[in-house]
Formats: structure tokens, C-alpha cells, sequence
């Protein structure tokens, strides 16, 4: 099934393949996110991780004007922008790991996506994103489950069919860790997509 995206001069793009990887697995959280995102014209929104770009430029192309924070090279995403024409409204910023070359700025969208999962501490981490989340602000997380034995069989036997174990370097998102997005952002929404993906989505919490 192709999945489309329309954007506001009539173009209908793939949405798989911003997807990148495993288009059976991501394509419909990406999809939930989207639509719980809403109208993101004109927004501020923050990826971490974005690695290809294709992410970023899709935000792009949807109106955003996106910022991509990067462990490592950004060229890729780089060609990416450029090649769908939005170079001017994608800003690509190389990382160590941390918040540094975005610190003091804030955002209206926070988006990762298979990127929390290998964070060691989740909650001083979401406590940076919630710092540079502004007021009225939205996440949306897409993050891998870690799961039991069943879950991690399938994942080495059934999706990654390497014959490794991902056991000794394996994080992956808890049903313990959800209680920290519940404490950290209001009106958080968890669904669990199959036996692999949460999505976790929430806004910024109100102070009285």
C-alpha cells in the first residue's frame, strides 16, 4: 500500500519513503504522529537524530522550519535538503550528544524518532527537551520497545537478520521508563504500535 502525503501546492508525496527504514513497521506511527502534529506551518520544530534528513526535510516540505540536531555528519541530510528545495528552512547542526547548539533556544515541536531508546539517562534527558520545548509545545516520540525474550527473538530473527544478539548493547523504552513522559509533559498519549514501537506523544506542561 502506498502511503500519501499532500502538501498545499497539490503534490502528493511518498510518505515511505521518508519513512527510510522498515517502511512496515514506522510508517504508521510516522503517520499518527503527523496527525497528532496537526498544521506545522510556519512552526518551529526540533528533530534529534535525524540522520539521513529525510524526516526534516518532509517537516520542511510540510511548511516547518526545522532544526536537526546530529551526533556526527549532517552532509547527508545536507543533499537531502537541497535536493527537495528546502535548504532554507532546514538548519543542520552537528552534536556531541547534547543540547549545546541549540542551548537558549526554544521550540514549538520536539520529534525524535528511534532515538530515546538508546539514551542512558531518559530522565535528565527529557528534562532537556522539555527546557527547549516552548509554551504550548508539542513531542512526539516514535521509540523502539525493549520488550521480553519474545520481543528481542523476533527483532535479532525477524527484522534485523543478522545472527547477532542485540542482547549485551540492547536499551530499548520500558513500561517503567513511560512514567517518566508522564511526568515530565501534560496530556500524554501512549500507544503501543505491534510488539516494536511506542508512540508517545504529549505538550508542554502548563505552570499555576
Amino acid at each position: 500500500m502506498t502511503r500519501r502525503i499532500a502538501l498545499t501546492d497539490g503534490r502528493l508525496l511518498d510518505l515511505d519513503y521518508f519513512v527510510e527504514w522498515r517502511k512496515w513497521l514506522w510508517a504508521r506511527p510516522v503517520q499518527s504522529a503527523l496527525a497528532f502534529l496537526g498544521d506545522i506551518a510556519g512552526r518551529r520544530v526540533l528533530e534529534i537524530g535525524g540522520r539521513s534528513g529525510r524526516m526534516a526535510a518532509l517537516f520542511a516540505l510540510l511548511g516547518a522550519e526545522v532544526t536537526m540536531l546530529q551526533m556526527g555528519s549532517t552532509e547527508r541530510a545536507r543533499v537531502e535538503a537541497e535536493k527537495w528545495g528546502v535548504a532554507d528552512r532546514v538548519r543542520l547542526l552537528s552534536s556531541d550528544g547534547g543540547f549545546g547548539p541549540v542551548s537558549g533556544e526554544t521550540f514549538e515541536i520536539v520529534f525524535t524518532k528511534s532515538v530515546l531508546w538508546c539514551i542512558p539517562h531518559l530522565d535528565e534527558f527529557l528534562a532537556e527537551i522539555d527546557g527547549h520545548l516552548g509554551p504550548n509545545g508539542k513531542v512526539a516520540f516514535l521509540e523502539n520497545v525493549r520488550g521480553g525474550a519474545i520481543v528481542s527473538w523476533l527483532r535479532e530473527s525477524v527484522i534485523h537478520r543478522k545472527g547477532v544478539s542485540w542482547a549485551p548493547h540492547y536499551h530499548g523504552i520500558t513500561k517503567e521508563h513511560l512514567g517518566l513522559f508522564r511526568q515530565r509533559f501534560d496530556h500524554v498519549q501512549i500507544t503501543r504500535h505491534g510488539w516494536f514501537v511506542y508512540l508517545i506523544f504529549g505538550h508542554k506542561r502548563t505552570t499555576t
